[in-house]
């Protein structure tokens, strides 16, 4: 429930060693490479390393060979140590044989379309029993074949037939179209094409290629369709074929150079003076040892550690945390990655989301359910929320017993019955309660982080440092001591100090902060415009200690809620309707577990997060290989 302390590397030695180094020392060890040129200033004998990186674009190019024979990315060894220019050629030449072999698949797909595309035109001329080739051949008429809307065609009937200028015959209905051919004489082609213009007719070009009856060049092109689909099939068996035979090399390439090109993506990082290269980065401190042993076992070269603290430069994050913080783990990135010198809150965020969870949604029955879904959704589907959902299953079945409830049932089990008495009362107050602890356990963090940071306005005069939980506490002591009789604290004695002086604290925050740090420049340039805005900050201060306990009622409320409904469920099914029972047990959890799940992520972000987290944070990352994904 930490991060990880980090310790900083600075490695020298001969450049041309550089990019060995990097393969045996970095690549795929525990090292997150600094920016040597941004991290030593005022270093006129340093200069940039070439960052040509000619294995980018041949990543790019074997992902695509990949993706072409429908393969994987995946590790394979690589032995053998091919240059740029082998690679090259290699991938050029897969590439080449697969062009050609698209090429021809895709002439083929065209012409079979091609002919698919006249069958169908032809079959619309196969009650025409004509040679196709002799109405090419007509001398003093001419011959167009199309179709027509079937209403335009029995408007102009009459007016058709009693021309002797042209003959038209329909050869096949499709639909409302009416297919057909005409003859006119070559004299009068213009105006009877314009005739059937009107008509909305649309003529249909048959290919010069198509001889023979429509029936004779139908089977034709069918055949000819069907040995260019057989053609394509051969030709994708080649491209099945080149993937079994190169599958292995292209892979093992592919290995290689994704290992070079973060070989050479790492230059970037690195500088050099006339024969040295400079390489600076973090090692978390358990991995140290052993990746010192890898710097010294190959030779010629120098390094220095440093503390965090004398880096200059604050370290990345690396989580520490133990099985239930890295199962929240991704609703904190949501949120943001802790701060090197900052307190991890992954498994306190773990425990307290399923705490108000269960309060919230207490049903042994319904979370039994949410645990074999949240199972489901993590082994099968492979998503991460599924084991939060289970998580939170096992705390509804933990207050459902607390509660004696199942599926709805009160009479079953005994437990704290929400509805009976007082109860809802009591509950209420102890959502308060509940939420008045949690606040008080954040500030602690916050003045934690304090100290880490060396920050004294998180450590005294911030709301949330010392100041603001003295204020907090004395007031919520003196209004329930009150209340109950007890003693009445609202005594000049103890509101001044309590009270007051606090209000006092926060209200300077920022000057003393400075004052306390040893900074000159703590005066405020206007000492009115400070007040002025001081005074305002104060008020939203104040407002959100409200706030933000009264948001904790919402944990109490949802349970009442929570039973309020099962009790509804309940009478619709009257007297053991089961299918009412279960429908609505289902939708109870469906739509319960969906606004219990964002509204305890909302007491998380908002009510305490906000008060001691501040997720500035990078993530640790270091130079590793992803060998199964494909570079974008």
């Amino acid at each position: 429930m930490s991060v990880q302390p980090m310790k900083f590397v600075t490695i020298t030695g001969p450049v041309e060693a550089f990019d060995q180094v990097v393969r045996d020392c970095v690549i795929d060890r525990q090292f997150h490479p600094e920016s040597v040129l941004q991290s030593v200033h005022h270093n006129k004998w340093l200069r940039p390393m070439d960052t040509a990186n000619p294995m980018t674009a041949l990543v790019r190019q074997a992902d695509d060979l990949l993706t072409r024979l429908g393969l994987e990315p995946e590790y394979r060894p690589f032995p053998s140590q091919p240059d740029a220019d082998q690679a090259r050629s290699y991938l050029d030449q897969i590439g080449a044989e697969l062009d050609d072999i698209r090429e021809q698949i895709d002439h083929l797909r065209q012409e079979a379309v091609d002919d698919r595309s006249a069958v169908g035109q032809l079959e619309k001329l196969a009650g025409l029993s004509l040679e196709l080739s002799e109405l090419r051949k007509l001398q003093q008429m001419v011959f167009r074949f199309g179709h027509m809307p079937q209403e335009s065609y029995r408007s102009f009937q009459e007016t058709i037939e009693k021309r002797e200028d042209c003959f038209f015959f329909p050869t096949k209905s499709d639909g409302d179209q009416l297919y057909g051919c005409y003859f006119a004489l070559r004299s009068r082609a213009e105006t009877v094409d314009a005739l059937f213009a009107s008509m909305h007719f649309i003529p249909v070009d048959i290919s010069e290629q198509v001889n023979g009856t429509a029936q004779e060049a139908i089977d034709s092109l069918t055949h000819q369709a069907e040995d260019d689909e057989a053609g394509i099939r051969k030709l994708q068996e080649q491209e099945s074929q080149i993937a079994k035979r190169e599958a292995e090399r292209l892979l093992s390439l592919r290995a290689w150079l994704c290992r070079e090109n973060q070989v050479l993506d790492t230059r970037r990082y690195a500088a050099r003076s006339k024969e040295t290269f400079y390489l600076m980065g973090w090692v978390p401190k358990q991995e140290l040892e052993e990746f010192l042993s890898g710097v010294e076992a190959f030779g010629s070269l120098d390094y220095v550690t440093d503390d965090a603290e004398d880096a200059g430069i604050t370290p990345p994050t690396k989580l520490k945390n133990g099985i239930l913080g890295r199962i929240f783990e991704p609703f904190l990135r949501m949120y943001g990655l802790p701060n090197y010198r900052e307190y991890d809150p992954s498994t306190f965020m773990a425990i307290t989301y399923c705490l108000f969870f269960g309060i919230m949604f207490g049903d042994a029955g319904q979370g039994a359910l949410l645990i074999l879904f949240g199972i489901f959704m993590a082994k099968k589907m492979k998503m991460w929320l599924g084991r939060i959902i289970s998580c939170c299953g096992v705390s509804s079945v933990v207050f459902g017993f607390v509660y004696g409830s199942v599926f709805g049932f009160e009479e079953i089990l005994p437990g704290f019955k929400i509805l009976e008495g007082s109860n809802v009362l009591y509950l209420l107050l102890a959502s308060l309660g509940l939420g008045a602890v949690l606040i008080g356990y954040v500030m602690v963090l916050n003045i934690i982080n304090g100290v880490r940071q060396r920050d004294f306005d998180k450590i005294v005069f911030g709301p949330n440092g010392l100041a603001g939980m003295v204020f907090y506490f004395g007031l919520i002591a003196a209004a329930v001591l009150t209340l109950l009789g007890v003693v009445n604290l609202f005594q000049v004695w103890y509101i001044l100090p309590v009270i007051v002086l606090p209000l006092v604290l926060m209200l300077f925050r920022e000057p003393l902060s400075k004052l306390a740090a040893g900074r000159k420049d703590w005066k405020p340039e206007s000492w009115g415009g400070y007040l002025v805005g001081a005074f305002f900050e104060m008020f939203e201060t104040l407002l959100s200690f409200l706030t933000n306990s009264l948001s904790f009622l919402r944990v109490g409320a949802y349970a009442i809620t929570h039973v309020a409904l099962m009790l509804v469920v309940h009478a619709l099914a009257g007297s053991g309707n089961i299918v009412v029972l279960v429908l609505g047990n289902l939708f109870v959890m469906g739509l319960e577990s969906v606004m219990v799940c964002i509204q305890v992520l909302r007491l998380e972000f908002y009510e305490l997060f906000g008060r001691f987290y501040q997720d500035s944070g990078r993530e640790f990352q270091p130079k590793t290989v992803d060998y199964s994904t494909k570079l974008n």
